[in-house]
């Protein structure tokens, strides 16, 4: 999943956090899996080497290009790194992925002005599963019994936190507050990146850090513990498909064929893990920092809800009623971010394409 719930995961550059192969083609990766020729150049999508955005690799192996008559050419850049190269002219790649938290924040600032904004596509996944982890033993856990207790919330918040501002992890902060009555200003917060709070809360500076499912994974290893967790608080962050306009208009064909292709991937790996993720923890070991096993990637994988199809992800992300609802998240990051100082005003919810 706000921001990977931004989602904010970011390009680990700290010891053992350092991530191999940034900003290398994923094709260099994945040897003898060449893009299909094409009259027209391919079309560049951002990956990143996390769990979920890892299942589109599947792609050329299942030959889905063939499939889908598109030619496609991954590119492995950092996680926030996505939303930056679209929206820049410097054509890095055409199509990326953005949490909703990370584009509601900036959409407005990198839009205005512009003819040619930024589209929030279609719903990929949704993220739920970051939190706070800590290795100071007086730290509280937070879970879904004591959770609406006022006085265990109120002791949870006096400790000293890392989170970065208009983050998931920051708005979980707030929706505890909110929940107690206490002003978010009055808790100790440092605003931090995953990476370097994980590192601040393991040397004790601080004594808890918002955390991706790469820093959980880490700081488990490590012996911490997780303290908090989105569902806990039912926050939930949806990543999806983002390019430019000019791009989209120009080549929705090959776009929705891209998003049929996701959906194809999640599905085969999805649908039988065990036996479906070679490829994925592949390039996973040649790419992240965080070299999964078998069940350390299917516990990651538990910690979102991943759509096998186009019609689930319609039902189950893109209706309003639904139990992933892109318009309640939407609406529950506005408020943050407008009560916060984020935005002047709520933003507009995106209307998801139909692709065909």
């Amino acid at each position: 999943m706000l921001t990977r719930v931004t989602r904010s995961l970011l390009c680990l550059s700290l010891g053992i956090f350092t991530i191999v192969g940034c900003s290398k083609k994923s094709s260099d990766t994945l040897s003898g899996q060449s893009s299909l020729n094409s009259e027209h150049a391919p079309l560049r999508m951002a990956i990143s080497p996390y769990q979920e955005i890892a299942l589109l690799v599947n792609e050329k192996p299942l030959g889905l290009e063939k499939k889908y008559n598109v030619n496609l050419e991954l590119i492995t850049m950092p996680w926030e790194e996505h939303l930056p190269a679209i929206a820049s002219a410097g054509q890095t790649v055409d199509v990326g992925f953005a949490s909703l938290s990370d584009y509601l924040s900036k959409a407005e600032r990198i839009n205005t002005g512009q003819d040619d904004p930024v589209m929030y596509l279609f719903p990929s996944w949704t993220f739920h599963g970051g939190g706070f982890i800590s290795f100071n033993d007086k730290v509280p856990q937070l879970d879904a019994k004591n959770v609406k207790d006022s006085e265990t919330i109120k002791r949870f918040l006096k400790f000293k936190f890392g989170a970065q501002k208009f983050s998931p992890y920051h708005m979980l902060l707030w929706k505890l507050a909110n929940r107690v009555g206490t002003k978010l200003s009055a808790v100790n917060i440092v605003d931090t990146t995953l990476n370097e709070g994980l590192l601040a809360t393991e040397n004790g500076s601080l004594d808890m850090a918002g955390a991706g499912l790469t820093q959980r994974t880490e700081a488990v290893k490590r012996h911490g513990r997780v303290v908090l967790t989105m569902d806990t608080v039912g926050l939930m962050d949806p990543s999806g498909f983002i390019c430019k306009k000019s791009v989209y208009l120009k080549r929705k064909k090959e776009i929705d064929a891209l998003i049929h292709i996701w959906f194809d991937c999640t599905n085969y790996v999805l649908s039988d893990i065990d036996h479906h993720s070679d490829y994925t923890l592949d390039y996973l070991k040649k790419n992240s920092s965080t070299h999964y096993t078998l069940t350390e990637f299917k516990a990651a994988l538990a910690q979102e809800y991943v759509p096998k199809s186009i019609a689930e992800a319609k039902n189950k992300v893109g209706t309003g009623n639904s139990e992933y609802s892109l318009a309640s998240a939407a609406k529950q990051i506005n408020e943050y971010l407008v009560e916060t100082g984020g935005l002047k005003a709520p933003a507009k919810i995106p209307e998801i394409i139909d692709p065909q």
